[in-house]
Protein backbone atom coordinates (compact mmCIF):
# COMPACT_ATOMS: atom_id res chain seq x y z
CA UNK A 1 0.00 0.00 0.00
CA UNK A 2 3.00 2.56 0.83
CA UNK A 3 4.70 1.75 -2.76
CA UNK A 4 1.53 2.20 -4.48
CA UNK A 5 1.01 5.57 -2.45
CA UNK A 6 4.15 6.97 -3.28
CA UNK A 7 3.70 6.13 -7.33
CA UNK A 8 0.02 7.88 -7.48
CA UNK A 9 2.11 10.92 -5.66
CA UNK A 10 4.62 11.00 -7.79
CA UNK A 11 2.47 11.20 -10.54
CA UNK A 12 0.72 13.64 -9.36
CA UNK A 13 3.53 15.33 -8.80
CA UNK A 14 4.93 15.12 -11.88
CA UNK A 15 1.42 16.56 -13.89
CA UNK A 16 2.02 19.43 -11.43
CA UNK A 17 5.54 20.54 -12.46
CA UNK A 18 4.45 19.92 -16.28
CA UNK A 19 0.94 22.47 -15.64
CA UNK A 20 3.55 24.75 -13.65
CA UNK A 21 5.68 24.56 -16.28
CA UNK A 22 3.22 25.25 -19.20
CA UNK A 23 0.97 27.93 -17.53
CA UNK A 24 2.85 30.73 -19.29
CA UNK A 25 2.90 29.64 -22.47
CA UNK A 26 -1.01 29.21 -21.94
CA UNK A 27 -1.41 32.72 -20.84
CA UNK A 28 0.76 34.10 -24.25
CA UNK A 29 -1.29 31.78 -26.66
CA UNK A 30 -4.33 32.84 -24.98
CA UNK A 31 -3.58 36.56 -26.69
CA UNK A 32 -1.34 35.67 -30.04
CA UNK A 33 -0.14 32.92 -31.64
CA UNK A 34 3.38 31.39 -30.74
CA UNK A 35 5.07 28.35 -30.71
CA UNK A 36 7.76 26.93 -27.76
CA UNK A 37 10.81 26.57 -28.85
CA UNK A 38 12.28 22.65 -27.91
CA UNK A 39 14.14 20.24 -28.79
CA UNK A 40 17.18 22.26 -30.28
CA UNK A 41 20.91 22.36 -28.73
CA UNK A 42 21.53 25.61 -26.33
CA UNK A 43 23.83 26.83 -28.60
CA UNK A 44 21.00 27.50 -30.93
CA UNK A 45 19.49 29.66 -28.54
CA UNK A 46 22.79 31.70 -27.92
CA UNK A 47 22.28 35.38 -29.02
CA UNK A 48 22.09 38.96 -28.43
CA UNK A 49 18.89 39.61 -27.63
CA UNK A 50 17.60 43.39 -27.23
CA UNK A 51 14.61 45.07 -25.73
CA UNK A 52 14.69 47.46 -28.60
CA UNK A 53 14.96 45.74 -31.81
CA UNK A 54 14.85 47.46 -35.45
CA UNK A 55 11.58 45.91 -35.93
CA UNK A 56 9.56 48.23 -33.58
CA UNK A 57 10.99 51.22 -35.76
CA UNK A 58 10.94 53.28 -32.72
CA UNK A 59 13.53 54.90 -30.97
CA UNK A 60 13.64 54.86 -27.42
CA UNK A 61 15.17 56.68 -24.33
CA UNK A 62 16.21 53.01 -22.74
CA UNK A 63 16.68 49.62 -23.21
CA UNK A 64 18.39 46.74 -22.00
CA UNK A 65 20.15 43.66 -23.76
CA UNK A 66 21.19 39.98 -22.89
CA UNK A 67 23.67 37.93 -24.32
CA UNK A 68 23.58 34.29 -24.12
CA UNK A 69 27.15 33.03 -25.20
CA UNK A 70 27.18 29.16 -26.14
CA UNK A 71 29.53 28.38 -23.21
CA UNK A 72 26.31 29.07 -21.09
CA UNK A 73 27.51 32.58 -19.54
CA UNK A 74 25.50 35.81 -19.86
CA UNK A 75 25.56 39.23 -19.45
CA UNK A 76 22.75 41.33 -18.96
CA UNK A 77 22.66 45.09 -19.43
CA UNK A 78 21.00 48.31 -19.40
CA UNK A 79 21.34 52.04 -21.19
CA UNK A 80 19.56 55.12 -21.21
CA UNK A 81 20.14 58.30 -22.99
CA UNK A 82 21.39 60.16 -19.79
CA UNK A 83 23.55 56.47 -18.68
CA UNK A 84 25.86 54.63 -20.37
CA UNK A 85 25.18 50.89 -21.00
CA UNK A 86 26.08 49.14 -17.78
CA UNK A 87 26.36 45.19 -17.14
CA UNK A 88 23.78 44.66 -14.34
CA UNK A 89 24.33 40.83 -14.11
CA UNK A 90 25.86 37.86 -15.16
CA UNK A 91 26.19 34.61 -15.07
CA UNK A 92 25.26 31.04 -16.53
CA UNK A 93 22.08 30.32 -18.07
CA UNK A 94 20.57 26.88 -19.15
CA UNK A 95 18.16 26.55 -21.71
CA UNK A 96 15.65 23.03 -20.88
CA UNK A 97 11.94 22.26 -22.52
CA UNK A 98 11.76 25.75 -24.01
CA UNK A 99 12.72 27.84 -21.47
CA UNK A 100 16.11 29.86 -20.02
CA UNK A 101 16.58 30.25 -16.74
CA UNK A 102 19.30 32.98 -15.14
CA UNK A 103 21.71 32.50 -12.14
CA UNK A 104 23.84 35.19 -11.18
CA UNK A 105 27.24 35.01 -10.36
CA UNK A 106 28.07 35.41 -6.79
CA UNK A 107 29.89 38.54 -6.74
CA UNK A 108 26.25 40.28 -7.83
CA UNK A 109 25.45 41.39 -4.87
CA UNK A 110 22.65 43.92 -5.85
CA UNK A 111 19.34 43.23 -7.20
CA UNK A 112 19.98 43.32 -11.31
CA UNK A 113 16.69 43.78 -12.02
CA UNK A 114 16.72 41.12 -14.81
CA UNK A 115 14.06 38.09 -14.87
CA UNK A 116 15.30 34.57 -13.89
CA UNK A 117 13.51 32.50 -16.23
CA UNK A 118 12.21 33.19 -19.88
CA UNK A 119 10.06 31.50 -22.41
CA UNK A 120 12.25 31.00 -25.44
CA UNK A 121 9.39 31.04 -28.07
CA UNK A 122 8.37 32.36 -31.72
CA UNK A 123 5.31 33.97 -33.41
CA UNK A 124 3.73 31.29 -35.65
CA UNK A 125 3.74 33.56 -38.44
CA UNK A 126 7.61 34.64 -37.82
CA UNK A 127 9.27 30.81 -37.81
CA UNK A 128 12.45 31.80 -37.98
CA UNK A 129 12.63 34.65 -34.87
CA UNK A 130 13.95 33.93 -31.13
CA UNK A 131 12.00 36.00 -28.69
CA UNK A 132 12.32 35.92 -25.29
CA UNK A 133 9.54 36.36 -22.51
CA UNK A 134 10.29 36.96 -18.89
CA UNK A 135 7.70 34.87 -17.07
CA UNK A 136 7.08 37.26 -14.15
CA UNK A 137 6.69 41.01 -15.13
CA UNK A 138 7.05 40.88 -18.74
CA UNK A 139 4.64 38.11 -19.24
CA UNK A 140 2.23 40.15 -16.79
CA UNK A 141 3.06 43.51 -18.69
CA UNK A 142 2.12 41.65 -21.85
CA UNK A 143 -1.50 40.34 -20.47
CA UNK A 144 -2.32 43.70 -19.35
CA UNK A 145 -1.52 45.36 -22.93
CA UNK A 146 -2.33 42.68 -25.21
CA UNK A 147 -5.94 43.56 -26.23
CA UNK A 148 -4.82 46.66 -28.41
CA UNK A 149 -2.31 44.78 -30.55
CA UNK A 150 -1.04 41.49 -29.43
CA UNK A 151 1.86 40.80 -31.75
CA UNK A 152 3.01 44.17 -31.19
CA UNK A 153 3.21 43.86 -27.51
CA UNK A 154 4.45 40.82 -27.45
CA UNK A 155 7.66 42.67 -29.40
CA UNK A 156 7.44 44.94 -26.64
CA UNK A 157 7.68 42.74 -24.02
CA UNK A 158 9.65 40.35 -25.27
CA UNK A 159 13.46 40.43 -25.84
CA UNK A 160 13.96 39.54 -29.75
CA UNK A 161 17.33 38.01 -31.01
CA UNK A 162 19.11 40.49 -33.19
CA UNK A 163 22.09 38.49 -33.48
CA UNK A 164 24.04 35.37 -33.33
CA UNK A 165 27.01 34.57 -30.77
CA UNK A 166 29.38 31.75 -31.73
CA UNK A 167 32.26 30.14 -30.15
CA UNK A 168 34.41 32.21 -31.90
CA UNK A 169 33.19 35.09 -31.59
CA UNK A 170 31.96 35.08 -28.04
CA UNK A 171 35.02 35.47 -25.94
CA UNK A 172 36.39 39.00 -28.06
CA UNK A 173 32.59 40.04 -27.34
CA UNK A 174 32.77 39.47 -24.01
CA UNK A 175 36.25 41.16 -23.05
CA UNK A 176 34.62 44.15 -25.37
CA UNK A 177 31.54 44.72 -23.47
CA UNK A 178 33.07 43.45 -19.98
CA UNK A 179 35.94 46.50 -20.42
CA UNK A 180 33.49 48.81 -21.72
CA UNK A 181 30.33 48.00 -19.58
CA UNK A 182 31.38 46.27 -16.41
CA UNK A 183 30.98 49.04 -13.41
CA UNK A 184 30.45 47.35 -10.05
CA UNK A 185 31.42 50.01 -8.16
CA UNK A 186 28.11 52.32 -9.31
CA UNK A 187 25.90 49.16 -7.84
CA UNK A 188 28.24 48.67 -4.36
CA UNK A 189 27.95 52.46 -3.94
CA UNK A 190 24.15 51.98 -4.03
CA UNK A 191 23.94 49.50 -1.30
CA UNK A 192 25.14 51.65 1.17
Amino acid sequence: MGFAKTIIFLALTQLAVSAESAEPLERLRAHVAVDLITGVAPSEIAGHYSSNPKELGRSVLSGNDLYLFPDGSYLYSEWADIEPTTIRDKGTWIFSDGVVKLTSDPEITWEPDAERSYLVIHRKSEPKEVLLIGTDRALSYFEEKANNDADFTLLLAAKTRIGLIGQKSAPKLRRKLMREAWRPDYFRLSEK
